[in-house]
Protein backbone atom coordinates (compact mmCIF):
# COMPACT_ATOMS: atom_id res chain seq x y z
CA UNK A 1 0.00 0.00 0.00
CA UNK A 2 1.24 3.62 -0.86
CA UNK A 3 2.24 5.79 1.79
CA UNK A 4 0.24 8.41 2.51
CA UNK A 5 1.72 11.99 1.53
CA UNK A 6 3.47 13.74 4.28
CA UNK A 7 3.39 17.04 5.79
CA UNK A 8 5.91 19.19 3.68
CA UNK A 9 8.31 21.49 6.21
CA UNK A 10 10.33 24.47 4.32
CA UNK A 11 12.89 25.96 6.66
CA UNK A 12 14.38 29.17 4.71
CA UNK A 13 17.75 29.63 6.47
CA UNK A 14 20.14 27.49 8.54
CA UNK A 15 21.28 29.80 11.12
CA UNK A 16 20.25 29.56 15.01
CA UNK A 17 16.30 29.52 14.50
CA UNK A 18 16.27 27.13 11.62
CA UNK A 19 18.82 24.48 13.23
CA UNK A 20 16.69 25.09 16.20
CA UNK A 21 13.37 24.06 14.31
CA UNK A 22 14.73 21.49 12.14
CA UNK A 23 15.67 19.62 15.28
CA UNK A 24 12.44 20.36 17.00
CA UNK A 25 10.41 18.90 13.68
CA UNK A 26 12.64 16.27 13.52
CA UNK A 27 12.63 14.71 17.12
CA UNK A 28 9.36 15.41 17.22
CA UNK A 29 7.47 13.96 13.67
CA UNK A 30 10.13 11.38 12.39
CA UNK A 31 9.30 10.00 8.95
CA UNK A 32 5.48 12.35 9.05
CA UNK A 33 7.14 15.31 7.95
CA UNK A 34 9.15 15.71 4.34
CA UNK A 35 11.65 18.52 5.42
CA UNK A 36 13.91 20.52 3.33
CA UNK A 37 16.07 22.82 4.08
CA UNK A 38 17.46 25.51 1.96
CA UNK A 39 20.35 27.96 2.65
CA UNK A 40 22.34 29.96 -0.06
CA UNK A 41 25.45 28.69 1.63
CA UNK A 42 26.99 25.33 2.10
CA UNK A 43 27.90 26.24 5.65
CA UNK A 44 26.29 27.75 9.10
CA UNK A 45 28.28 29.89 11.02
CA UNK A 46 28.51 30.28 14.78
CA UNK A 47 28.09 33.99 14.78
CA UNK A 48 29.24 34.36 18.56
CA UNK A 49 32.67 33.86 17.64
CA UNK A 50 33.16 36.60 15.03
CA UNK A 51 34.72 38.67 18.01
CA UNK A 52 37.47 36.05 18.53
CA UNK A 53 37.88 35.85 14.82
CA UNK A 54 38.02 39.86 14.86
CA UNK A 55 40.24 40.57 17.50
CA UNK A 56 42.29 37.24 18.53
CA UNK A 57 42.75 35.68 14.52
CA UNK A 58 40.57 32.40 15.67
CA UNK A 59 40.64 30.84 11.79
CA UNK A 60 36.79 30.95 10.67
CA UNK A 61 36.71 27.91 8.85
CA UNK A 62 36.47 26.06 13.16
CA UNK A 63 33.08 28.26 13.14
CA UNK A 64 31.31 27.00 9.95
CA UNK A 65 29.99 23.83 9.99
CA UNK A 66 28.60 22.03 6.95
CA UNK A 67 24.82 21.98 6.84
CA UNK A 68 24.29 19.06 4.50
CA UNK A 69 25.46 16.33 7.35
CA UNK A 70 23.50 18.65 9.49
CA UNK A 71 20.16 17.78 7.55
CA UNK A 72 21.16 14.26 7.05
CA UNK A 73 21.24 13.59 10.77
CA UNK A 74 17.53 15.15 11.06
CA UNK A 75 16.20 13.09 7.83
CA UNK A 76 15.74 16.21 5.69
CA UNK A 77 17.14 17.21 2.64
CA UNK A 78 19.10 20.54 2.32
CA UNK A 79 18.67 22.77 -0.67
CA UNK A 80 21.93 24.98 -1.32
CA UNK A 81 20.08 27.79 -3.26
CA UNK A 82 18.82 32.02 -2.73
CA UNK A 83 15.25 32.31 -1.99
CA UNK A 84 13.94 34.62 -5.10
CA UNK A 85 10.32 34.98 -3.86
CA UNK A 86 7.87 33.19 -1.96
CA UNK A 87 4.07 32.88 -3.36
CA UNK A 88 2.22 32.47 -0.36
CA UNK A 89 -1.33 32.32 -2.33
CA UNK A 90 0.05 28.86 -4.20
CA UNK A 91 1.92 28.32 -0.89
CA UNK A 92 5.46 27.66 -3.09
CA UNK A 93 8.77 29.32 -2.92
CA UNK A 94 10.75 29.77 -5.77
CA UNK A 95 14.75 29.27 -5.55
CA UNK A 96 18.13 30.81 -7.99
CA UNK A 97 18.24 27.31 -9.42
CA UNK A 98 14.92 27.45 -11.10
CA UNK A 99 13.22 25.29 -8.88
CA UNK A 100 9.87 25.43 -7.29
CA UNK A 101 9.04 23.84 -4.10
CA UNK A 102 5.59 23.60 -1.97
CA UNK A 103 5.28 23.67 1.21
CA UNK A 104 2.46 23.02 3.54
CA UNK A 105 4.52 25.31 6.58
CA UNK A 106 7.21 27.95 5.60
CA UNK A 107 9.38 28.80 8.20
CA UNK A 108 11.26 31.98 7.21
CA UNK A 109 14.48 32.14 9.53
CA UNK A 110 16.85 33.76 6.86
CA UNK A 111 17.80 36.56 8.93
CA UNK A 112 18.28 40.07 8.08
CA UNK A 113 20.74 41.83 5.29
CA UNK A 114 23.56 44.00 6.74
CA UNK A 115 23.19 47.35 5.13
CA UNK A 116 27.29 48.57 5.17
CA UNK A 117 26.97 50.88 2.30
CA UNK A 118 23.97 53.43 4.16
CA UNK A 119 27.17 54.77 6.16
CA UNK A 120 29.12 56.85 3.45
CA UNK A 121 33.15 55.49 3.45
CA UNK A 122 32.73 52.21 4.94
CA UNK A 123 34.21 50.34 2.39
CA UNK A 124 37.38 52.11 2.21
CA UNK A 125 37.53 53.12 5.97
CA UNK A 126 35.58 51.12 8.27
CA UNK A 127 35.81 47.31 9.53
CA UNK A 128 32.85 45.06 11.30
CA UNK A 129 33.04 41.62 13.05
CA UNK A 130 29.10 41.02 11.24
CA UNK A 131 30.08 37.99 9.26
CA UNK A 132 32.94 35.50 8.19
CA UNK A 133 34.20 38.16 5.42
CA UNK A 134 34.11 41.48 7.31
CA UNK A 135 35.58 39.92 10.90
CA UNK A 136 39.03 38.29 9.18
CA UNK A 137 39.23 41.50 7.50
CA UNK A 138 39.29 43.69 10.69
CA UNK A 139 42.01 41.17 12.16
CA UNK A 140 44.26 42.06 9.50
CA UNK A 141 43.86 45.79 10.25
CA UNK A 142 44.37 44.93 13.81
CA UNK A 143 47.85 43.30 12.91
CA UNK A 144 49.18 46.69 11.40
CA UNK A 145 47.52 48.73 14.29
CA UNK A 146 50.64 51.35 15.64
CA UNK A 147 48.11 53.12 18.37
CA UNK A 148 45.88 55.60 18.30
CA UNK A 149 42.33 57.10 18.89
CA UNK A 150 39.96 53.34 18.18
CA UNK A 151 35.95 54.40 17.48
CA UNK A 152 33.76 51.73 18.17
CA UNK A 153 29.81 51.41 17.44
CA UNK A 154 26.31 50.76 16.25
CA UNK A 155 24.49 52.19 13.39
CA UNK A 156 20.83 53.52 13.86
CA UNK A 157 18.26 51.02 12.53
CA UNK A 158 15.15 52.49 10.88
CA UNK A 159 11.69 50.08 12.17
CA UNK A 160 8.45 49.94 10.75
CA UNK A 161 5.32 51.01 13.20
CA UNK A 162 3.44 48.36 12.27
CA UNK A 163 3.97 45.97 15.64
CA UNK A 164 3.80 47.53 18.72
CA UNK A 165 7.41 47.54 20.39
CA UNK A 166 9.58 49.03 22.63
CA UNK A 167 11.71 51.39 20.60
CA UNK A 168 15.22 50.76 20.05
CA UNK A 169 17.57 52.78 17.70
CA UNK A 170 20.62 50.01 17.55
CA UNK A 171 19.25 46.72 16.46
CA UNK A 172 22.14 44.82 18.10
CA UNK A 173 24.88 45.85 20.49
CA UNK A 174 26.27 43.29 22.83
CA UNK A 175 28.88 42.77 20.14
CA UNK A 176 29.98 46.25 20.59
CA UNK A 177 30.81 46.09 23.91
CA UNK A 178 32.54 43.15 23.67
CA UNK A 179 34.66 44.28 21.32
CA UNK A 180 35.53 47.14 23.27
CA UNK A 181 36.53 45.05 26.36
CA UNK A 182 38.51 42.55 24.06
CA UNK A 183 40.23 45.31 22.38
CA UNK A 184 40.87 47.11 25.74
CA UNK A 185 42.68 44.02 26.37
CA UNK A 186 44.47 43.09 23.20
CA UNK A 187 45.87 46.58 22.99
CA UNK A 188 47.53 45.97 27.00
CA UNK A 189 49.25 43.17 25.45
CA UNK A 190 50.87 44.83 22.93
CA UNK A 191 52.08 47.63 25.15
CA UNK A 192 50.07 50.03 23.02
CA UNK A 193 47.26 50.70 25.10
CA UNK A 194 48.96 54.08 26.68
CA UNK A 195 48.85 55.16 23.37
CA UNK A 196 45.31 54.49 22.34
CA UNK A 197 41.70 55.45 23.53
CA UNK A 198 38.58 53.40 22.59
CA UNK A 199 35.46 55.58 22.26
CA UNK A 200 32.28 54.01 21.90
CA UNK A 201 28.96 55.69 20.59
CA UNK A 202 25.91 54.41 21.16
CA UNK A 203 22.55 55.98 18.88
CA UNK A 204 20.19 55.42 22.58
CA UNK A 205 20.14 57.09 24.83
CA UNK A 206 22.80 54.64 26.74
CA UNK A 207 24.66 51.83 25.58
CA UNK A 208 21.92 48.83 25.70
CA UNK A 209 18.94 50.84 26.51
CA UNK A 210 17.09 47.00 26.85
CA UNK A 211 18.24 46.65 29.47
CA UNK A 212 17.75 47.68 33.31
CA UNK A 213 19.79 49.93 35.92
CA UNK A 214 21.57 47.68 37.53
CA UNK A 215 22.51 46.17 33.99
CA UNK A 216 24.01 49.51 33.82
CA UNK A 217 25.82 50.53 36.78
CA UNK A 218 27.35 47.29 35.98
CA UNK A 219 28.19 48.22 32.93
CA UNK A 220 29.44 51.44 33.20
CA UNK A 221 31.87 50.41 36.30
CA UNK A 222 33.05 48.15 33.87
CA UNK A 223 33.74 50.69 30.94
CA UNK A 224 35.58 52.95 33.68
CA UNK A 225 37.48 49.95 34.60
CA UNK A 226 38.80 49.87 31.18
CA UNK A 227 39.08 52.94 30.56
CA UNK A 228 36.63 53.38 27.19
CA UNK A 229 34.34 56.30 26.95
CA UNK A 230 30.85 55.41 25.90
CA UNK A 231 28.93 58.17 23.93
CA UNK A 232 25.20 58.38 24.10
CA UNK A 233 22.75 59.59 21.17
CA UNK A 234 25.49 59.51 18.20
CA UNK A 235 24.22 58.34 15.15
CA UNK A 236 26.87 57.52 12.42
CA UNK A 237 26.48 58.83 8.81
CA UNK A 238 30.49 59.16 7.45
CA UNK A 239 33.58 57.48 7.90
CA UNK A 240 36.74 59.26 7.00
CA UNK A 241 40.32 58.56 6.77
CA UNK A 242 40.62 60.14 9.84
CA UNK A 243 37.30 60.58 11.49
CA UNK A 244 34.11 59.53 12.19
CA UNK A 245 31.23 61.73 11.62
CA UNK A 246 27.64 61.81 13.26
CA UNK A 247 24.14 63.35 12.27
CA UNK A 248 24.70 66.43 14.47
CA UNK A 249 28.01 67.64 13.03
CA UNK A 250 30.16 66.17 15.43
CA UNK A 251 32.86 64.13 14.73
CA UNK A 252 35.52 61.57 16.46
CA UNK A 253 39.52 61.43 15.25
CA UNK A 254 39.84 58.03 14.84
CA UNK A 255 42.54 55.56 13.05
CA UNK A 256 40.75 52.33 13.58
CA UNK A 257 36.82 52.53 13.04
CA UNK A 258 34.78 49.33 14.00
CA UNK A 259 30.79 49.50 13.19
CA UNK A 260 27.57 47.77 13.43
CA UNK A 261 26.00 48.42 10.41
CA UNK A 262 22.00 48.98 10.01
CA UNK A 263 20.03 45.89 9.67
CA UNK A 264 17.39 45.52 6.87
CA UNK A 265 14.96 43.12 6.10
CA UNK A 266 15.89 40.18 3.68
CA UNK A 267 15.09 41.75 -0.32
CA UNK A 268 12.96 38.14 -0.93
CA UNK A 269 10.90 39.08 2.13
CA UNK A 270 10.13 42.79 0.31
CA UNK A 271 9.83 41.37 -2.99
CA UNK A 272 7.18 38.80 -1.90
CA UNK A 273 5.27 41.11 -0.17
CA UNK A 274 5.78 39.19 3.16
CA UNK A 275 7.60 41.85 5.65
CA UNK A 276 6.36 45.12 6.49
CA UNK A 277 7.75 48.58 5.20
CA UNK A 278 11.15 47.61 6.26
CA UNK A 279 11.28 44.36 5.37
CA UNK A 280 10.71 42.32 8.40
CA UNK A 281 8.00 39.48 9.13
CA UNK A 282 5.23 40.28 11.38
CA UNK A 283 4.10 37.58 13.49
CA UNK A 284 1.37 37.03 16.07
CA UNK A 285 2.80 35.44 19.78
CA UNK A 286 2.91 31.78 18.48
CA UNK A 287 5.11 33.26 15.40
CA UNK A 288 2.85 32.93 12.84
CA UNK A 289 2.40 35.18 9.78
CA UNK A 290 -0.16 37.61 10.93
CA UNK A 291 -1.89 36.91 6.82
CA UNK A 292 -0.54 33.81 6.08
CA UNK A 293 -1.14 31.00 8.31
CA UNK A 294 0.80 28.26 7.30
CA UNK A 295 4.11 30.45 7.23
CA UNK A 296 6.03 30.93 10.57
CA UNK A 297 8.92 33.32 11.22
CA UNK A 298 11.94 33.29 14.11
CA UNK A 299 15.00 34.89 14.29
CA UNK A 300 15.89 38.26 13.11
CA UNK A 301 13.74 38.39 10.43
CA UNK A 302 10.95 38.67 12.61
CA UNK A 303 9.67 41.91 13.25
CA UNK A 304 9.14 40.69 17.20
CA UNK A 305 12.90 40.34 17.43
CA UNK A 306 13.84 42.98 19.61
CA UNK A 307 16.83 43.63 19.90
CA UNK A 308 18.56 40.88 17.68
CA UNK A 309 19.73 38.29 19.46
CA UNK A 310 20.31 34.63 19.09
CA UNK A 311 18.62 34.14 22.39
CA UNK A 312 15.33 35.40 21.12
CA UNK A 313 15.90 33.42 17.86
CA UNK A 314 16.01 30.33 19.77
CA UNK A 315 13.07 31.03 22.03
CA UNK A 316 10.88 31.81 19.05
CA UNK A 317 11.76 28.99 17.00
CA UNK A 318 10.39 26.63 19.73
CA UNK A 319 7.17 28.23 19.51
CA UNK A 320 6.95 28.44 16.10
CA UNK A 321 8.04 24.75 15.75
CA UNK A 322 5.55 23.49 18.94
CA UNK A 323 3.04 25.31 17.38
CA UNK A 324 2.99 23.29 14.21
CA UNK A 325 3.74 20.18 16.11
CA UNK A 326 0.40 20.72 18.24
CA UNK A 327 -1.59 21.15 15.27
CA UNK A 328 -0.67 17.84 13.36
CA UNK A 329 -0.05 15.44 16.68
CA UNK A 330 -2.82 17.39 18.94
CA UNK A 331 1.00 16.59 21.64
CA UNK A 332 2.88 18.78 23.38
CA UNK A 333 2.08 22.01 24.90
CA UNK A 334 3.09 25.83 23.38
CA UNK A 335 5.32 27.51 25.20
CA UNK A 336 4.64 31.49 25.72
CA UNK A 337 6.60 34.10 24.53
CA UNK A 338 8.52 35.65 26.90
CA UNK A 339 11.56 37.44 25.53
CA UNK A 340 14.28 38.53 27.68
CA UNK A 341 18.03 39.90 27.19
CA UNK A 342 20.75 37.51 27.60
CA UNK A 343 24.25 37.64 26.08
CA UNK A 344 27.99 37.21 27.33
CA UNK A 345 30.33 39.44 26.62
CA UNK A 346 33.74 37.94 26.24
CA UNK A 347 36.39 40.84 27.82
CA UNK A 348 39.91 39.21 28.12
CA UNK A 349 41.37 35.46 28.63
CA UNK A 350 38.68 33.15 30.75
CA UNK A 351 36.95 36.25 31.92
CA UNK A 352 33.14 37.31 30.70
CA UNK A 353 30.57 39.74 31.33
CA UNK A 354 26.87 37.94 31.87
CA UNK A 355 23.74 39.97 31.03
CA UNK A 356 20.14 38.89 31.51
CA UNK A 357 17.52 40.97 31.90
CA UNK A 358 13.49 41.50 30.96
CA UNK A 359 12.99 45.14 32.09
CA UNK A 360 12.21 46.07 28.38
CA UNK A 361 9.01 43.58 28.49
CA UNK A 362 7.83 44.50 31.68
CA UNK A 363 9.44 42.04 33.75
CA UNK A 364 11.79 42.64 37.11
CA UNK A 365 14.45 40.59 36.16
CA UNK A 366 18.47 42.42 35.90
CA UNK A 367 21.29 40.74 36.55
CA UNK A 368 25.11 41.42 35.18
CA UNK A 369 28.03 39.90 36.73
CA UNK A 370 31.68 39.27 35.33
CA UNK A 371 34.34 36.57 35.49
CA UNK A 372 35.38 33.04 34.92
CA UNK A 373 31.70 31.38 35.32
CA UNK A 374 30.28 33.50 32.57
CA UNK A 375 32.77 32.50 30.68
CA UNK A 376 32.19 28.99 31.33
CA UNK A 377 28.72 29.47 30.45
CA UNK A 378 29.31 31.74 27.03
CA UNK A 379 31.91 28.17 26.10
CA UNK A 380 28.66 25.94 27.08
CA UNK A 381 26.10 28.06 25.45
CA UNK A 382 27.97 28.85 22.16
CA UNK A 383 29.94 25.65 21.89
CA UNK A 384 27.35 23.18 22.23
CA UNK A 385 24.53 24.20 20.71
CA UNK A 386 26.69 23.25 17.50
CA UNK A 387 28.79 20.50 18.45
CA UNK A 388 25.77 18.65 19.94
CA UNK A 389 23.57 19.21 16.52
CA UNK A 390 20.97 22.04 19.10
CA UNK A 391 20.31 19.32 21.43
CA UNK A 392 20.93 22.37 24.10
CA UNK A 393 17.78 21.85 26.86
CA UNK A 394 15.26 24.60 26.94
CA UNK A 395 16.21 25.73 30.80
CA UNK A 396 19.96 25.05 30.74
CA UNK A 397 20.34 29.15 30.49
CA UNK A 398 17.96 29.60 33.70
CA UNK A 399 19.45 26.20 35.33
CA UNK A 400 22.77 27.51 34.58
CA UNK A 401 22.50 31.22 36.16
CA UNK A 402 20.56 29.84 39.04
CA UNK A 403 23.51 27.71 39.87
CA UNK A 404 26.14 30.80 38.98
CA UNK A 405 24.43 33.00 40.95
CA UNK A 406 23.83 30.59 44.40
CA UNK A 407 20.68 28.80 43.57
CA UNK A 408 18.86 32.47 44.30
CA UNK A 409 15.41 33.15 42.61
CA UNK A 410 17.18 35.16 39.25
CA UNK A 411 13.61 37.35 39.32
CA UNK A 412 13.99 38.78 42.70
CA UNK A 413 17.43 40.68 41.81
CA UNK A 414 16.10 43.81 40.34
Amino acid sequence: MARLSRTRMVIIGGGFAGLRVLYRLHNALGRDADIILLDPRSTTLQKPALPDIALTGQAVDRYRHELQPIADRAGARFIQAAVLFIDPVKQRVELSNGRKLPYDYLFITMGIEKNYDVIEGYRKHGYSICDDEEAPRLYQALRQFKGGPVVVGTARTEWSHDVSLPHLDAACEGPMGEVSFMLDHQLRRRNIRDISTISLFTPGREFLDDVGDTVHQVLAERFSARAVQVLPQKNVVCLTDDSVIFSDGTELSSALTIIIPPYGGPAAIKHSGLGDDKGFVATDHAMRHVVYPSIFAAGDVNALSMPKLGHLAIIQADIAAATVIRELTNVGEVPLYKPEIFCIMHERDNEAMLIWSDVMYGGKTDVAFHGISAHLMKWAFDSYYFYAHDHLPADWVHAGLESVLGHVNIHDQA
